[in-house]
């Protein structure tokens, strides 16, 4: 009885574990500088990146980039998280606002995540026509 409950307690530390540290890479890049061009393609500010954006920022992606979808880490599991927390966040608006005020937060931050991957991709983009043009 004693090694199941060591099982079952180490299997949740490490999904805990897991959680966290996949937490910990979205929102370290999410946290990255954008650029300007990122502005002159979606006419969206980088300061004002909100919740709302997600969904225009993800249908620019699939729109400039559809590779940028399969090779891009992660961004499957942050478009399910993002879906997960805006519905809670929308049963919980009226009923718990704390609750739906960290839910917009994370979605904001899941937006933010899109914003740097969209800028990465344009400007690598750029890059590689530059080097075309050079040669």
């Amino acid at each position: 009885m004693t090694a199941v409950i060591i099982l079952v307690l180490s299997m949740l530390a490490l999904v805990q574990f897991a959680i966290s540290q996949w937490r910990l890479i979205w929102l370290t890049t999410a946290n990255q500088p954008l650029s300007e061009s990122l502005r002159a393609v979606t006419g969206i500010e980088p300061e004002t990146i909100g919740p709302d954006d997600f969904g225009k920022l993800l249908g620019i992606c699939d729109e400039m980039s559809p590779r940028l979808k399969m090779g891009t880490p992660w961004l499957r599991e942050v478009r399910g998280y993002y879906s997960v927390v805006a519905k809670l966040e929308k049963n919980c608006r009226s009923i718990q606002p704390t609750l739906a005020a960290w839910a917009s937060k994370e979605m904001k931050t899941c937006s933010r995540y899109v914003a740097v991957l969209l800028d990465q991709n344009l400007s690598l983009d750029l890059d590689q026509r530059a080097a075309v043009r050079s040669l």
